[in-house]
């Protein structure tokens, strides 16, 4: 067994700490996978790519995932990619793709969108690569991180890092010109024969239609939500409302999930909660706004997709420590004394974090 071709995934947080993890985060880190790995596969076996990139049976055999039991630690697991014993000289070809999907998580950590391209040219199966790794993270704030690393490899990233610095390797993503908002409606219709959904504003009740990629086709097809998010060219109406939806970037479902904050990290500082603390986002009356409000922190934050919103709020607790729970009291009003004493009480600054 070559161990080129073995991964562990590594669950660390909420759950993760007591050695159990919910099943929704970790088959959607090997079902992603799986599908990552299925496109690299036809990509190294010729296959040219179609209008939806389906697996052929063969690729099926030749390149499952297979998962050893979960090891000693928070909660890890081992993958293998791919079966050499389909066929003759298929331990070539699995080992070549393990390669690959080695080389690419590396180039996505980094943001490194020429190397990503020269290894996976044609656009469309690159995009649908890069969303299949990036939904391997588990949600954004829900308190369970994870890294990726192969055991004899030098790979070693953050399943978080892959799912931000994912989005800039995104075809799409690159035309800064471009005038770019994110929208939220309620999903009305879906076209999967024209790659086309409808979506209706929530505040001018107006339908919005919008051409999709395939990269996110299955999304709408495994997770189909009432509320979905359209990133793309926004055209206005007279009111200052939207009117048409052009060249979108991104489809992604609205996630009202609970944040679970216990260690958070911003611009190499690091932060712990003495008590997990929970908070739930909600949609603002124009259900276009996540907001998360813990007044007795001090906390108001607001943004247009969660993904934002979880970068946003690690902001505002690093300049919330800054501002009130270093400052002497001299310098701070009675409220703002208040203010800093529970800080002080709910959370700490980590020395030497990196």
């Amino acid at each position: 067994m070559s161990e080129n071709r073995r991964f562990e995934i590594h669950f660390d947080g909420r759950f993760a700490d007591e050695h159990v993890l919910p099943v929704a985060a970790l088959s959607q880190a090997l079902v992603s996978m799986q599908r990552a790995v299925h496109l690299l596969a036809m990509q190294h076996d010729g296959i040219s790519v179609r209008q939806r990139e389906r697996v052929t049976k063969k690729v099926e055999a030749k390149y499952p995932l297979l998962c050893s039991l979960p090891k000693p630690g928070s909660y890890a697991i081992t993958v293998e990619i791919g079966d050499p014993s389909v066929e003759l000289f298929a331990e070539g070809d699995v080992e070549a793709v393990s390669g690959m999907f080695s080389r690419c998580c590396g180039f996505l950590a980094g943001g490194d969108k020429t190397s990503l391209t020269a290894e996976i040219p044609e656009t469309t199966r690159r995009d649908c690569f890069v969303e299949a790794v990036r939904a391997m993270s588990p949600s954004l704030g829900s308190g369970i991180k994870a890294r990726l690393s192969q055991l004899a490899g030098p790979l070693m990233v953050s399943l978080d890092a892959l799912h931000v610095r994912g989005r800039e390797c995104l075809s799409t993503s690159a035309d800064t010109e471009k005038l770019v908002r994110t929208v939220t409606g309620r999903l009305a219709e879906i076209n999967f024969d024209e790659r086309k959904i409808t979506i209706v504003h929530p505040v001018s009740n107006k339908e919005l239609v919008c051409i999709y990629s395939e990269a996110v086709e299955d999304m709408l097809l495994e997770r189909p939500r009432e509320f979905v998010q359209v990133t793309g060219e926004i055209i206005l109406d007279d009111n200052d409302q939207p009117k048409k939806i052009i060249n979108v970037e991104n489809i992604s479902e609205v996630d009202l999930s609970t944040f679970y904050l216990q260690t958070i990290e911003y611009a190499g500082r690091q932060f712990e909660f003495v008590k997990q603390l929970e908070l739930t986002p909600e949609l603002d009356e124009t259900r276009q706004l996540y907001c998360i409000e813990k007044p007795e922190l001090g906390m108001d934050v607001h943004a247009y997709t969660r993904d934002q919103l979880d970068l946003e709020l690690r902001e505002q607790i690093a300049f919330l420590w800054d501002e009130y729970a270093k400052a002497s009291d001299e310098e701070l009003t009675a409220a703002a004394i208040g203010l800093k004493h529970r800080l002080l009480a709910a959370l700490r600054e980590v020395t030497g974090a990196a």
